[in-house]
């Protein structure tokens, strides 16, 4: 996994939430399902999900 998005994740993400992003920067999960599912196992991850699209999108 690329460094950068690294910076935005905490020491240990939910198993859930590691998977969609995983699918998702490999390109087997769409970008919409990726937002709609990574956050649901922590709400708190919402800042995440918005710190790992401002890196892909920077890309």
């Amino acid at each position: 996994m690329r460094q950068d998005i690294l910076s935005c994740l905490p020491e240990r993400l939910h198993p859930i939430s590691q998977s969609y992003l995983e699918h998702w920067l490999s390109g087997d999960v769409a970008t919409a399902e990726f937002l709609r599912w990574f956050h649901m196992p922590n709400s708190a991850y919402r800042p995440l999900t918005d710190c790992v699209m401002a890196l892909v999108a920077g890309a």
